[in-house]
């Protein structure tokens, strides 16, 4: 292996492995957009692994893209409890909740643990899993984080007054969502090896725009940490988390969360790359490309943008950087703007 000369797979394995790689890695978030490119309905990305995956890996090889495919679950948590979801139609994003079964705190004493291999999106993961293991990929799960998945279960509505009114009942839906994710880790270890794993995860609802960091240390950081450490110690060797929109006066207590030596973090265009990475100096970093600029931007916007994200990430992510925009890439994304990302990566991203 060579810096000159590195393959994407050649690219990530050094990365992970805490070697020098030739250029910064290029990765790509947005499920709708993987569709609309290959021609695919949106559903298919989350009830169709097969079709899913291909979309991924055809956007992968069409912008050179250093990643694998993986699935995700926005509204993870309802579903999965015993809600009911609606898959995406024409002009929709992704699944939405049509009924949780949680509405009051008294809804949460009658709950109980689903079934893992059977429950919601579980099963469409696993197949999603058994390709990414035949064609060689890192094999990827949904695991957290508790706060956000709770919200999902309760509603995010719920969660922020049972927060203030009934903080007791919020402590209990995060209880039965870590204790589920766990059991979800532990299926995913024990189906699957804990060799290839990389566990997954999304934090939206824990944004300063919704709570503030007394809020975040009481109600979000112990099951955070408590997940983290214990997916670590089933042998999993990484958890990427995406920190996502305005965390700014989070990320000191995101900095006492475990997630692997070393694990993936992304942010979003409200967090710099500079105090990303002196908040987390022996993670990778990845981001924070603004996906309202890729959607919207005139092109030489987007170009600047990846250039400033790519010469700020080599410049103070000392343990790795990736280029990748700071959420989901927006559907309606021009495909020209995708090509200047990695246009960007291979123009000022290159290792001396």
């Amino acid at each position: 292996m060579t810096r000159s000369a590195m393959t994407p797979v050649q690219r990530m394995q050094a990365l992970y492995a805490r070697q020098p790689v030739d250029k910064v890695v290029f990765l790509h978030h947005g499920a709708g957009y993987c569709a609309n490119n290959a021609g695919y309905p949106i559903a298919d990305m989350y009830k169709d692994p097969e079709t899913a995956f291909r979309a991924h890996a055809l956007l992968c090889e069409q912008y050179g893209v250093d990643g694998t495919p993986f699935f995700n679950f926005l509204c993870y948590g309802p579903w999965e409890f015993g809600g009911e979801i609606k898959f995406p139609e024409k002009g929709e994003s992704g699944p939405s909740v049509t009924r949780r079964p949680v509405n009051s705190p008294e809804d949460l004493e009658k709950l109980r643990l689903p079934d893992v291999p059977n429950a919601g999106c579980i099963p469409t993961q696993v197949e999603f899993a058994r390709l990414q293991e035949k064609h060689g990929a890192p094999i990827s799960f949904i695991c957290g984080s508790p706060f956000t998945c709770a919200a999902n279960l309760c509603g995010v509505e719920n969660i922020m007054m049972w927060s203030i009114e009934e903080p007791g009942a919020v402590h209990k839906a995060l209880r039965l969502m870590t204790d589920h994710l766990l059991q979800v880790s532990r299926y995913f270890v024990d189906t699957f090896g804990k060799d290839r794993i990389i566990a997954r995860s999304l934090a939206p609802t824990e944004s300063n725009k919704l709570i503030s960091p007394i809020h975040f240390e009481e109600f979000a950081l112990p099951y955070l940490k408590e997940l983290h450490s214990e997916i670590l110690e089933m042998g999993v060797k990484s958890i990427y988390c995406h920190i996502c929109s305005e965390q700014n006066q989070n990320l000191p207590l995101w900095a006492q969360v475990p997630f692997g030596d070393p694990g993936m973090l992304s942010f979003g265009h409200e967090v710099d790359l500079a105090t990303a990475a002196e908040h987390f100096p022996g993670q990778i970093i990845a981001g924070n490309v603004n996906p309202t600029l890729l959607a919207n931007g005139a092109h030489e916007e987007v170009y600047e943008a990846c250039r400033q994200a790519i010469e700020r990430g080599k410049q103070y992510c000392a343990s790795g950087y990736v280029l990748m925009a700071g959420c989901g890439v927006p559907a309606t994304t021009p495909p020209y703007h995708i090509y200047l990302m990695s246009k960007a990566r291979d123009e000022f991203g290159r290792y001396d």
